[in-house]
């Protein structure tokens, strides 16, 4: 299951999201292989179209998608230099797949500031040069054994190449993601750059903690998200919600859900009277990898899949109507699946 690491300076509302996420927790035991502590919490991805399916099929239980979320112990200043505990809170950012960076927009003399000011443009910047100088740290320490192993490894000069190619990004305080690969690159050396495993080749998302009503810093996040707000909000029912004027759905849907898209997932959905299930696949996986999914054996032994989109699915009222319609569509191991495709496989013995 892939997972993204809550990042951010000590009191910037992290926790306080960590706290909110994990009261959406979803059974562990849904989702084989993994394992939770205190400080890692499985959430289920907001789905309405699971619901729709439920209606239709009459499922005893829905299971939706999920992803995991990791709270990272608050950075501070040279933690790339331990300050702080700073390389053991870097080596559990670089166990996870991507980053949301949390960042206090919120003025509050209540809440102490580390560096004693309202500045998340600042504390973007201090984020981003303590992972930066953490990759630069890690690319310097390997370089002369790769240069020593270059004459050997008939990939090595490229590989060489490539780690000097990110040094420079990365000396101008610049993410490792912004230095992209393209097609003339030798496909191992691609993948020894995804073993690298750098903090800023992981995507990255900014969240301002804002509060409304109250006096914010202007920064230019990927979403804002009033935190305390969202916690009260968690606590009522949606029609309580609705008639305060508050949006049904809830901001947190939102960021999970780009959080989900941002890893580069989606989900295909499984429709039948024992349960309703979103299942997860990389965008671009193929029939037979997204039947692994649900079995190892299912890849090895795929034959088919039926599929039918979401949509006609719920206008035809379910496998039946869209049998007899046409709607369901037989796709073969080249296919590649979509979000939202409602699917059966069949499975040789």
């Amino acid at each position: 299951m892939l997972s993204v690491g809550l990042v951010g300076l000590p009191n910037a509302g992290k926790s306080s999201l960590f706290n909110l996420l994990t009261k959406r927790s979803v059974p562990a035991q849904n989702f084989p292989f993994t394992t939770i502590d205190p400080h890692d919490g499985v959430v289920e991805v907001p789905d309405s179209r699971l619901q729709a399916l439920s209606d239709i099929v009459s499922a005893e239980k829905i299971v939706p998608a999920a992803i995991e979320f990791k709270d990272i112990a608050g950075l501070i200043k040279n933690a790339h230099q331990g300050e702080g505990l700073g390389n053991q809170f870097l080596s559990h950012i670089q166990e996870t797949d991507m980053i949301l960076m949390v960042l206090r927009c919120f003025e509050n003399k209540d809440i102490i500031h580390v560096e004693d000011r309202v500045n998340p443009q600042e504390d973007f910047e201090i984020l981003m040069i303590e992972l930066t100088m953490s990759d630069e740290k890690k690319l310097e320490n390997i370089l002369p054994r790769l240069q020593k192993e270059a004459k050997k490894d008939p990939h090595g000069q490229a590989k060489v190449s490539l780690c000097e190619k990110i040094l420079e990004v990365l000396n101008k305080i610049e993410p490792a993601s912004s230095f992209t690969m393209d097609d003339t690159w030798d496909e191992e050396v691609v993948h020894f750059r995804k073993q690298l495993n750098l903090l800023t080749d992981k995507p990255i998302l900014r969240l301002g903690n804002i509060t409304q009503g109250g006096e914010n810093v202007e920064f230019n996040a990927d979403f804002k998200l009033d935190i305390l707000q969202e916690a009260e909000l968690a606590e009522m029912e949606k029609e309580d919600r609705v008639e305060l004027g508050f949006s049904e759905e809830a901001g947190l849907d939102g960021m999970i859900r780009s959080c989900f898209k941002t890893l580069n997932l989606a989900t295909y959905l499984t429709a039948g009277v024992k349960e309703v299930r979103a299942w997860t696949f990389v965008k671009g996986m193929k029939a037979p990898q997204c039947a692994g999914r649900i079995h190892t054996d299912f890849e090895k032994k795929f034959i088919k899949a039926e599929v039918v989109s979401f949509d006609d699915f719920v206008a035809n009222n379910g496998w039946k109507g869209c049998f007899d319609k046409g709607a369901v569509k037989t796709m073969g191991k080249e296919y590649e699946f979509q979000d939202g495709d409602v699917t059966e496989f069949k499975i040789g013995g």
